[in-house]
């Protein structure tokens, strides 16, 4: 199956009794996927900026909006820059 043919059973998946069969990778990369934004959480909680760095490759580019009606990003840099506390950007 693929992931046209997921994405359209899990579109009409939202009814009780309907089951989506996701492949044991996709389910991996979900499980992947959630840890990541729960340590994330974690880490933010807790302010450990070194801890949300660590999460993300050297090449990443760090966009964030904070003001849903400025399509202007708040924060464009890289990690080692944005994530830091003290970091205004």
């Amino acid at each position: 199956m693929g992931t046209r043919e997921i994405l359209k059973k899990e579109q009409g998946s939202h009814r009780m009794g309907k089951h989506v069969v996701i492949s044991a990778n996709e389910a991996a990369d979900r499980l992947a996927v959630r840890g990541l934004i729960e340590a994330y959480g974690h880490c933010t909680d807790r302010r450990d900026a070194k801890g949300r760095m660590s999460l993300f490759t050297p090449d990443t580019h760090f966009v964030a909006y904070m003001n849903a009606k400025d399509p202007t990003p708040s924060r464009n840099c890289a990690p080692a820059v944005c994530l830091l506390p003290s970091s205004r950007t």
